[in-house]
């Protein structure tokens, strides 16, 4: 099918997908024609992404449980109907207890699904083991030719796959593992091949191991390197690879994305074909970022830690909050340890009534001084997404002529730990305020943990508007080098009103720095 050419522009306005600061390569490089990085796997399948670090397992498959999709919703085994076109087989490879096959006989509909003779399984329904252009993976899979048979000369030369890095909408195909012949080759998007296995006879009925590593790319900077194991082996060989390369054939603003399949595709006319795979495995080789920037931001609607009562997206069912990075969405760096959040919806709240069920999951959690203050009010006059709990019980001016003073004790709250090995350098701390009225609390003041909160971390900030959410920002360079946990509280004081309750509401807040490892 004709490749559509690709505009980078387009891909950019797409916010959801995650691009790396920089286009890392693998961290040792290839020094030689071997490549033996390890990585420890988690027998973990998939689950919600907060942040991925370099070599985090995104996606396991092992059938140690006995079932052909290894106990992993979203796998799909199979298409083809015929009962053996998909079954659990013992032994399997590096996960010893079971492994996957795949059989196609050519020439009966049971094996015939989505328009050839084909039983393949995928992981397309897996969102995390998608695959956009930024992203820089290692696919990893193990596969036996059981019983293959020898290929002589006039026999047909029909190609099978055994293994595919997939675009959907059919666009072209980036990578395919196939045999032809007596041999095992690879097929890239633009159709040119390299044979890496000439004679797989002496292969037979034994484990191969593959390991390919990419760089996703929609213009020539992207890379393909792949690398082989075969049986009495002790590392992988890079057999092939391929720089300064446009790997990702589609176009992401047309709703192109990447996924894995592997099983069987394509077999000889009037021939069965078997295949075993196992340990199929996404590792992410992306590193996390480095440079100043935004580490914790939490803007997203659905997400707010200052929302209304009501149903909501949890920050924990988005498909990948890394994968954010601008100030209007959610975002926590990935070396930022993930905390469920406590919220302010089931408090004080009449109309709606609290509903604990619908609490907001935060990155990685926010709070407010329960003991003095409390949601009063809304923001917007509906609930849902448009409104905001005003958090009211500020303390009152002594006179109209004084304004009140800061309370220690009434305080917005937020919470941050870096993963162990990692410390902060923290730049700028920026929120979005709004007051229930002209005689409320207009001044606001940063404090940490750091020093027990005793001093301002910058000038306190003083706003005039009242109900129109306003940003306001500090500066919180002084805090450097820090391994420890830190608490921020948000102060509002400067309330004119001698009595009520006067109230101010928090939209959004973004924390900006550094997350880096230990030297």
């Amino acid at each position: 099918m004709k490749k559509r050419s690709l505009h980078l522009q387009k891909y950019l306005a797409i916010a959801v997908i995650f691009l790396a600061a920089s286009c890392s390569k693998v961290q040792n490089g290839l020094t030689s024609q071997t490549e033996n990085q390890n990585f420890t796997i988690s027998k973990m399948g998939t689950g919600p992404q907060s942040g991925l670090n370099y070599g985090d397992t995104i996606l396991n498959v092992t059938y140690e449980d006995g079932t052909t999709n290894s106990g992993i919703t979203g796998i799909n085994p199979s298409n083809a109907t015929a009962t053996d076109a998909v079954y659990v087989v013992s032994p399997g490879n590096i996960s010893p207890n079971h492994a996957i096959a795949h059989k196609v006989v050519y020439g009966d509909s049971g094996y015939n699904s989505d328009g050839n003779w084909r039983s393949e399984s995928d992981a397309q329904q897996i969102i995390p083991a998608r695959y956009f252009p930024g992203d820089e993976r290692r696919y990893e899979f193990s596969v036996l030719l059981k019983d293959w048979p020898v290929w002589n000369q006039g026999d047909p030369t029909n190609e099978s796959n055994l293994f595919q890095l997939k675009v959907s909408g059919g666009e072209n195909v980036p990578l395919m593992i196939r045999t032809q012949r007596n041999a095992v080759r690879i097929r890239y998007q633009d159709v040119s091949t390299k044979d890496i296995i000439s004679n797989l006879q002496p292969y037979v009925n034994q484990w191969i191991q593959f390991r390919i590593d990419v760089l996703w790319a929609t213009t020539n900077t992207g890379y393909m390197r792949t690398y082989m194991k075969l049986p009495g082996q002790s590392n992988y060989v890079l057999v092939d690879e391929k720089t300064n390369y446009s790997t990702f054939t589609g176009n992401v603003s047309d709703g192109n994305l990447g996924y894995i399949k592997w099983g069987l595709y394509v077999v000889p006319p009037n021939s069965t074909r078997i295949a075993y795979h196992d340990d199929i495995r996404i590792i992410n080789l992306n590193q996390a970022p480095t440079t100043t920037g935004l580490i914790w931001g939490n803007s997203v609607p659905d997400a707010n830690p200052a929302y209304l009562d009501g149903t909501y997206t949890i920050a924990s069912n988005l498909t990948n909050p890394a994968a954010y990075n601008n100030s209007s969405n959610i975002y926590i760096h990935p070396n930022i340890k993930y905390q469920a959040a406590q919220n302010i919806v089931y408090v004080n709240s009449a109309s709606p009534a609290p509903n604990p069920g619908d609490n907001v999951i935060g990155t990685p959690r926010s709070d407010f001084s329960r003991s003095t203050l409390a949601a009063a009010g809304i923001s917007n006059g509906a609930p849902g997404p448009g409104g905001r709990y005003l958090v009211g019980g500020w303390i009152n001016a002594t006179s109209a002529t004084t304004p009140s003073a800061l309370d220690p004790t009434e305080y917005y709250e937020f919470y941050m730990e870096p993963k162990s090995g990692y410390y902060f350098n923290f730049s700028d701390v920026k929120f979005t305020v709004l007051r229930g009225g002209a005689t409320h609390p207009n001044t606001f003041v940063l404090r940490s943990s750091i020093d027990n909160f005793a001093t301002n971390i910058a000038a306190p900030v003083t706003i005039s508007g009242t109900t129109a959410p306003t940003p306001i920002s500090f500066n919180a360079s002084a805090l450097s080098n820090i391994t420890t946990p830190v608490t921020f509280r948000l102060y509002a004081y400067g309330a004119t009103a001698t009595s009520g309750n006067t109230t101010v509401g928090l939209n959004d807040f973004q924390v900006y720095g550094q997350v880096l490892p230990n030297p």
